[in-house]
């Protein structure tokens, strides 16, 4: 007698990604906010550049690196990803 054995492999996998927390997303917050002003060095350069490096800079700063699930994609697997409803994932 033959016995068939189905194997399943997720497209989900594991991957380091910055997660804030609602704490560490005020901090966040404030940092940009108190930054805007000062990173202004009134030249040609585009203040949206600023504004985004500035963000990517607080992210460092303020929130983790943690395993996060992910597709094949390289978007949130949010079957299989738990975060609180004030929480951000980082996909850059």
């Amino acid at each position: 007698m033959l016995l068939g054995v189905v194997l399943f492999s997720s497209c989900a996998q594991q991957a380091s990604r910055m997660v804030c927390n609602c704490e560490q997303q005020k901090q966040l917050q404030t940092f940009v906010t108190e930054s805007i002003k000062p990173a202004n060095n009134m030249s040609d350069e585009e203040m949206e550049d600023v504004i985004r490096q500035l963000r990517i800079d607080g992210v460092k700063m303020f929130c983790q690196q943690k395993p996060v699930w992910i597709t094949s994609s390289g978007e949130v697997d949010w079957r299989k990803e738990k975060v609180d409803s004030c929480s951000s994932i980082m996909l850059w």
